[in-house]
């Protein structure tokens, strides 16, 4: 009667730690994803506004999506900064 209930037990730990690393990949996983798909809208967006899609308008949904919540300046994206 030990036996089974410390097998049970541990079958137990095991699927609460492949449930709980499941549930943090795939956070990593999605995340990046939702962030190209809204980078794709938004130069779809611009290009059907304008006509056309610009280098510049790719530079500016660039610094939209990945640089304004991490602070990166527009002219890293532009490569006018003249740090390379």
């Amino acid at each position: 009667m030990l036996l089974n209930s410390m097998t049970t037990e541990r079958t137990l730990y095991i699927i609460s730690a492949v449930s709980a690393i499941a549930v943090v990949l795939t956070g990593t996983i999605a995340t990046p994803t939702f962030a190209i798909k809204n980078y794709f809208n938004c130069m779809t967006d611009r290009a059907n506004e304008h006509g056309k899609l610009t280098l510049d308008d790719a530079h500016m949904c660039l610094h939209n999506e990945y640089g304004v919540y991490r602070n990166i300046p527009y002219d890293v994206f532009t490569g006018r900064s003249g740090a390379y």
